[in-house]
């Protein structure tokens, strides 16, 4: 199909049997993020918001496994001088024949009037948020069962909860002022804000360098989820 030259891609999306996009983050690395994220939860029905989506690699995906309703949001990849990032996530969508709808949202302007969500799936999140703190609060105010975030993650030789402050480059040469939080920050976090159950992983091909993590409420229902098992753990109810 023509059209996909007229992009620069962040990711590397198939788009058809014989049509894939040239990322930055090859097909088999999503790949493998994917089944890491969505692998324990059933997303059959479900309503999901993807933010930071980039190309929307994980919006497309929830779609397929049979998400009813896709959004996928991102601020900084799409507002980026010279970014073509929301228009290449369009394409991709209207290419692959996946429904889903697109928005420029800052997670820190998340508030429950917009609305709730069975899942929240965030990605690179600390790493390119100034004020993090903000963000979670705006995701766990449209979050009604689960929330997915995947960050930089530093300090995993603490046990106590430790973030270190971080500039990273992002994909079109600008740097970002980040943070890079270890496994109990993440888990104190999540827990002021009401989530009862946290799990946590490494990153499928980055390992320790990057993190999953998994923060339920209380009341979402078992058939919502197939399993979190190894290597996810438990950070709230080990053993």
């Amino acid at each position: 199909m023509s059209g996909v030259a007229s992009f620069r891609w962040l990711q590397s999306l198939r788009l058809g049997p014989d049509l894939v996009t040239p990322g930055v983050q090859n097909e088999a690395e999503l790949a493998r993020m994917e089944e890491a994220l969505f692998g324990p939860i059933n997303l059959a029905g479900a309503d999901v918001i993807e933010v930071g989506a980039w190309n929307g690699a994980f919006s497309l995906a929830a779609k397929r496994r049979g998400a009813a309703r896709v959004l996928a949001t991102d601020h900084l990849a799409w507002t980026l001088p010279g970014s073509d990032a929301k228009a290449a996530t369009e394409f991709a969508a209207q290419a692959s024949g996946l429904a889903i709808e697109t928005r420029v949202m800052d997670p820190r302007g998340f508030g429950k009037y917009f609305g709730q969500f069975h899942v929240v799936v965030a990605t690179e999140f600390f790493t390119q948020l100034f004020n993090p703190i903000a963000a979670l609060k705006g995701l766990r105010a449209i979050t009604s069962r689960l929330l997915l975030i995947e960050t930089i993650q530093d300090g995993m030789e603490e046990s106590r909860p430790v973030m270190m402050a971080h500039n990273l480059p992002t994909a079109y040469g600008a740097t970002v002022a980040g943070w890079a939080p270890n496994p109990e920050a993440v888990k104190h976090m999540l827990q002021e804000l009401g989530f009862d159950r946290i799990f946590h992983r490494d990153h499928p091909t980055a390992g320790r360098g990057r993190g999953l993590y998994a923060a339920l409420l209380r009341d979402t229902p078992d058939e919502a989820l197939t399993g979190f098992v190894a290597p996810w753990r438990s950070l709230t109810h080990p053993g």
